[in-house]
């Protein structure tokens, strides 16, 4: 496949039962040389497909359904053009800069017109995604446990420092370079959302949420300087601090799955930036730790409180300015942090846990960025040099057994499908787990 392009495809996917579930024959993509193989999952607003082209090579096709307007008209959604976009600028980005190929972007191999004017995007296949490899099981307990669990229940690979490293760090250099280089803001970052490829490579997908960063607010100042009218000029939001961010407000359900967004969105903030993506990661990270997630909230409510529960509450001794939505708010049973308790030296290093307080600090204007992040001893010290020379083998080892063992393959992550009915019903519910959302 070469770079991406559109065709038109001549297939009926549906045979016009649309409002069913499909009877997949093998059908061929016209104009791309894929032959579609199988459904892998279906949802609302998508379908993903495995596909391979004449060769063998195997992609994922993900469907992307039209989408009803404001007006009542049905075409392609806002999400799936700008996923297609941003992919695209992704690629042509990161093609200027030599880095580690082992975590990337997914790669996007082209764009498909599908039937009834709908979106297919050709990725490449990944066999697994990060969840499935971390997380042993996705029954949900209401229990937020104190105290971290033993290591004889944890993965000694993934209890390895050395592949935890590797993993964070690969993860974060995949921000680092959509921050800095790329200047978006993915939005909705989680485990499930890394793939993993046979051969161990992860993969950040799932660009639907993401936004691009908005100029510096120097740039911003000098340029509303000279291009708008005064008369707006009381419209012109000149306090925030933040060198980069993303305005227009997009409701948090929409941008982040629950239990990985930030504090401040859950506040309400409406001016978003990078520092959302790396809450999230930070989150990622203490589930690598735990091999577990770390919360299992079921609403906004009382994940503000796990939140707390773990980080302690903020002060009370005045409103906190940083915050975007604290104003009024009075905490009347004040916690104190149990986050060294939780990653106590059995889960992680003192270096690791600093790490993990910088990226999960509540002040988004403290909170470190993904290159600081990157700089830190946890990752770059003598010792975590020596731990991450094995590191990669041992993760190839663990893919390889994850694979063998008969862990369902998903190309564009869908973890739902290991559950059973009554799970699925209560995913559906708590809204845990929003991969449906944005296929």
């Amino acid at each position: 496949m070469d770079s991406p392009t559109e065709f038109s495809c001549g297939t009926q996917w549906d045979d016009d039962r649309r409002g069913e579930e499909p009877l997949l024959p093998e059908l061929t993509l016209h104009g791309c040389g894929l032959r579609n193989l199988s459904l892998i999952v279906r949802g609302a607003q998508g379908a993903v497909y495995s596909a391979h082209d004449e060769n063998g090579n195997r992609f994922a096709v993900k469907r992307l359904f039209t989408q009803r307007s404001d007006f009542g008209i049905r075409g392609v959604s806002e999400g799936a053009l700008r996923e297609a976009t941003l992919l695209t600028l992704v690629r042509q980005e990161m093609e200027k800069l030599v880095h580690d190929t082992a975590f990337d972007v997914v790669r996007l191999q082209g764009v498909v017109e599908a039937p009834y004017k709908e979106l297919c995007l050709i990725l490449e296949y990944c066999s697994l995604d990060l969840s499935q490899v971390v997380v042993k099981s996705k029954r949900h307990t209401r229990s937020f446990p104190l105290v971290a669990e033993g290591p004889q229940v944890r993965c000694p690979v993934l209890s390895n420092m050395g592949v935890v490293r590797y993993l964070l760090r690969g993860i974060l250099q995949i921000l680092n370079n959509l921050h800095v280089n790329c200047r978006i803001i993915h939005r909705d970052v989680k485990l499930s959302n890394f793939l993993v490829r046979g051969d161990g490579s992860v993969r950040l997908s799932d660009f639907g949420s993401a936004r691009l960063l908005h100029e510096t607010v120097e740039e911003k100042e000098a340029a509303e300087c000279v291009t708008s009218d005064p008369q707006d000029e009381d419209e012109v939001d000149c306090s925030d601090p933040f060198s980069h961010s993303c305005e227009g407000y997009t409701p948090a359900a929409q941008r982040t799955t629950l239990i990985y967004q930030a504090p401040e969105c859950l506040l309400g903030e409406r001016t978003y930036t990078t520092a959302v993506d790396v809450w999230a990661v930070g989150i990622v990270f203490a589930e690598i730790l735990l091999q577990r997630h770390l919360f299992r909230s079921v609403n906004e409510l009382t994940l503000i409180s796990d939140i707390w529960r773990l980080l302690g509450t903020p002060s009370t001794k005045g409103e906190d300015p940083n915050i975007q939505g604290t104003n009024g708010v009075t905490f009347a049973a004040p916690t104190e942090p149990t986050v060294d308790v939780k990653f106590n030296d059995d889960i992680v290093s003192p270096e690791g846990r600093d790490l993990l307080k910088k990226m999960l600090e509540v002040d988004p204007k403290k909170r470190v960025t993904a290159a600081d992040a990157l700089r830190h001893p946890f990752l770059t010290s003598v010792d975590a040099q020596l731990s991450l020379k094995e590191a990669p083998a041992l993760w190839r080892e663990k893919v390889k057994e994850c694979l063998e063992g008969g862990t369902q393959a998903v190309p564009m992550g869908a973890p739902f499908l290991a559950l059973d009915d009554d799970e699925e019903e209560e995913e559906e519910e708590e809204d845990v787990d929003m991969n449906m959302a944005t296929l």
